[in-house]
């Protein structure tokens, strides 16, 4: 096969949404630079403190956030997103695609080696990416058919059914990540994850104890010289602890138990900064959404999603969940503005419109006669709840009878399941910087009527020529209401005035930090 030698500059791809709960996940707004200064020094352990436990080590199989934060100082990709969302090679040293854009080779960096000590080769890439088009969301969504090949011991192909104008942002993507492990270990792995956690990171594990810590330790043979993004290990260690209370977080920061932590609402951004030993770093956090069971039920009818649509108070929904108006962003985009390349305001018409009056228009010609209409919610994710709670009320002033439908997490999860046994529900959708298959076929929306806005969006040749792809898919939302789009939130965590090189990119980066002396 006939390959053009061009050098992977040129397809510069972001990333986007999406998956649930795993609801939370984007390149931080405040990040500060990776360079350590005179007052700060490699060696020490960085404290961490998350909001709730991986349920695994294997990023291949799981959209979950907290395994994504986890272990991305785990493992490595092929490729990786650099701080402006561009897709950058990392394990991979050069890529080609061919004529057709059908296929893709990596050459590989050589010398890579596993924290067990062996060398990286094509071998373990091949089984790696082969298992994750297996297993993970983005590959049996995005890679139909698609196999990875060797040719020699530092080169693999990866052939395509189809082209994929997305094939390297998926691939950078941390969540499910594509990450290369060792093919033995690969091999033995379970399709429920695997239970040896090798990888090619800067950090490898050193102890887990479920239900209160993960600790890992610098790799002494890791090197990322000769790549385009550096990642250094300058502490020791990075102990993570599982703490599931926001008070006990905050209170450990203050303290000095803790040098970072996890998941801060804006309700205690203030207390945070108070302290004076910290500060709060925001980045785009994902969107929020009411999502409607258009497969059954009253919302079937475009009318009835488009009386919802058009009663709903954007500002009034983000100002409840989220306070401050510089936690939220008022924006009809799927994708946060701060990825461009996918950034769309195509039927912001349908946006925000509070407008009772047009609401009920749509109601009578839905045929509404009274029934009760059942938003199914959960209160372990307050914004949700709080979200369910004012869209109910905007629906009883039109003369919506309405019943909100509370549970715990998992139950919610299991009742999204039946749809016969709901009508709305609000979820936020972690952060992504491309639009692929997921957020808005989710439960209660067809799947089949948005592929081929996907497609289009695939088989254009390049990011600039997929724009009128991309304005027609985010077109598409909004003339169709899978779900309406209510906002955006911003993403806080607090960061210990000692670290230094704290950065987010699509969830928070350690890696490059260091700690201050105090």
């Amino acid at each position: 096969m006939t390959l053009k030698k061009t050098k992977y500059k040129w397809l510069s791809l972001l990333l986007v949404l999406f998956v649930i709960a795993g609801c939370s996940s984007n390149t931080g707004t405040t990040s500060s630079s990776s360079n350590t200064n005179d007052a700060a020094q490699d060696g020490g352990t960085l404290n961490i403190a998350f909001q709730s436990e991986p349920t695994t080590l294997d990023p291949q199989i799981t959209g979950n956030s907290s395994v994504k934060d986890a272990t991305r100082s785990i493992y490595e990709k092929l490729v990786i997103l650099d701080d402006s969302g561009n897709v950058v090679p990392d394990l991979a040293e050069k890529i080609d695609l061919s004529d057709d854009k059908k296929v893709y080779t990596f050459q590989l960096h050589k010398g890579v080696k596993f924290h067990n000590g062996k060398e990286m080769t094509a071998d373990d890439v091949e089984a790696s990416i082969n298992r994750w088009i297996k297993l993970s969301s983005l590959g049996k969504t995005n890679f139909i058919g698609a196999e990875v090949k060797k040719t020699d011991d530092y080169t693999i192909e990866l052939h395509l059914k189809t082209p994929n104008v997305n094939t390297l942002a998926l691939l950078a993507d941390p969540i499910p990540a594509a990450v290369i492990m060792p093919k033995e270990i690969i091999e033995k792995a379970p399709d429920e994850g695997a239970t040896e956690y090798v990888g090619t990171g800067p950090y490898k594990v050193k102890d887990w104890k479920q239900n209160q810590y993960l600790t890992l330790e610098k790799f002494a043979d890791y090197s990322s010289e000769g790549r385009e993004l550096k990642k250094e290990p300058h502490v020791d260690e990075i102990k993570i602890s599982f703490i599931t209370d926001e008070s006990t977080r905050i209170s450990g920061l203050t303290t000095g138990q803790f040098d970072i932590a996890l998941g801060i609402s804006s309700d205690n951004a203030q207390q945070v900064e108070g302290a004076q030993t910290a500060s709060i770093k925001k980045a785009p956090g994902g969107f929020l959404g009411l999502f409607y069971n258009s497969q059954e039920g009253f919302f079937k009818d475009l009318n009835a999603r488009k009386a919802v649509n058009a009663v709903i108070n954007s500002e009034d929904i983000l100002s409840s969940s989220y306070g401050s108006a510089d936690f939220y962003e008022l924006t009809s985009s799927i994708v946060n503005k701060q990825f461009p390349n996918y950034y769309s305001e195509a039927g912001s018409a349908e946006y925000n419109q509070h407008d009772q009056d047009k609401a009920k228009e749509y109601l009578k010609e839905a045929g509404y006669n009274g029934q009760e209409i059942k938003i199914l919610t959960s209160r372990d994710y307050q914004d949700q709840y709080n979200t369910a709670v004012v869209i109910q009320q905007e629906l009883e002033d039109i003369g919506v009878k309405v019943k909100l439908e509370v549970y715990d997490w998992a139950t919610f999860g299991e009742k999204l399941t039946d749809t016969s046994s709901w009508d709305l529900y609000p979820v936020d959708w972690a952060a992504r910087s491309t639009i692929f298959q997921g957020f808005w076929t989710s439960y209660g929306a067809p799947v089949e009527e948005s592929t081929k806005y996907l497609d289009a969006i695939k088989a254009s040749n390049d990011v600039e020529d997929a724009r009128p792809a991309i304005d027609a898919a985010q077109q598409y939302v909004w003339d169709t209401l899978p779900f309406t789009l209510i906002g955006h939130k911003v993403a806080l965590n607090a960061v210990a005035n000692k670290v230094e090189g704290y950065d987010f990119n699509l969830g928070p980066v350690f890696y490059n930090i260091s700690l201050k002396n105090n």
